[in-house]
């Protein structure tokens, strides 16, 4: 009889589960934003695929496919933009390491140390925060020529590390203060000063946070516009700027511009944000899913 019933229960059929057919505003939802998606990606797919067509295939045939590629756009395109592209980078890291330099050891101060005036001046970050920029491009460009620093590359940097301070500050407070005292408390029994303590045990701990701060600020910097153009000479103009006024022509006798290397120039501007979130998003993921930007 057991037999039998186990028998039974090995032949019978596994009872699939219940799935709630789908609806129709559940499917029109789905088809916008399949939509929106495709129409946000249509743009880049239409300016890389100029990027490796000659000019006449352009006019001729626009939505023609690059059949055969050519990369000579690209040569013409990263010949102009080359040096803007290697000052924009050097900008970027340098900004972000002296933000991330900065804000470590202030947030560690403002999360770990009592002292006097700490609420007070983690309130003050905050109200800073509440300040719109293009509120303060005017006062900032004013400080800046009375500090002496318009003109040059490492004045842009140094403004750029002082105007992210605030929210590097926010969010890695925020961060430090949500981890373990106990982890500190046996640092410090065993003998560890602050300053080894935030380099060997709150930093590492941090890492995902500290990399968010580092990619929003690259983006920050690296797409800025208006701040570089009032701070730069045109010598020493960021790739931003240089795609403002990146008008290749076909040749010295046709003024037309040569769409397939403004593509070019415009597709080059786009890889190192696309590196960037390649190697980094993992930390970026963890560091927006950690609890760092609950208030």
């Amino acid at each position: 009889m057991q037999l039998n019933r186990s028998q039974n229960l090995a032949t019978s059929p596994i009872p699939k589960p219940n799935r709630k057919p789908l609806s129709i505003n559940v499917v029109m939802q789905y088809t916008v934003l399949i939509g929106m998606l495709a129409l946000s990606f249509l743009v880049l797919i239409i300016m890389v695929s100029m990027s490796f067509r000659p000019q006449v295939l352009i006019l001729t045939s626009f939505w023609g496919l690059p059949i055969p590629p050519t990369l000579i756009n690209y040569q013409d395109a990263f010949i102009q933009l080359v040096s803007p592209l290697l000052r924009t980078l050097f900008i970027c890291f340098s900004s972000i390491i002296g933000i991330v330099l900065l804000a470590c050891p202030a947030s560690y101060a403002l999360a770990r140390i009592n002292f006097p005036g700490k609420s007070l001046i983690f309130l003050a970050v905050l109200a800073t925060l509440t300040i719109p920029g293009i509120v303060l491009l005017t006062p900032n460009f004013i400080l800046a020529g009375d500090l002496g620093l318009r003109g040059s590359m490492w004045g842009l940097i140094i403004t750029y590390i002082a105007g992210g301070q605030p929210f590097a500050i926010f969010l890695i407070t925020t961060f430090f203060r949500n981890q373990s005292e106990e982890i500190f408390e046996a640092a410090r029994i065993d003998g560890a000063t602050e300053i080894q303590a935030l380099m060997r045990v709150a930093i590492p701990l941090a890492w995902p946070i500290v990399m968010t701060v580092a990619i929003l600020n690259f983006i920050g910097v690296y797409s800025d516009l208006i701040w570089p153009a009032l701070m730069l000479p045109r010598s020493e103009q960021t790739l931003i700027m240089a795609l403002q006024s990146f008008d290749a022509q076909v040749s010295e006798l046709n003024s037309r511009p040569d769409w397939g290397v403004r593509s070019a120039g415009y597709t080059l501007a786009i890889i190192p944000q696309l590196v960037l979130f390649v190697f980094a998003m993992k930390y970026f993921i963890q560091g927006l899913t950690s609890g760092a930007l609950k208030g």
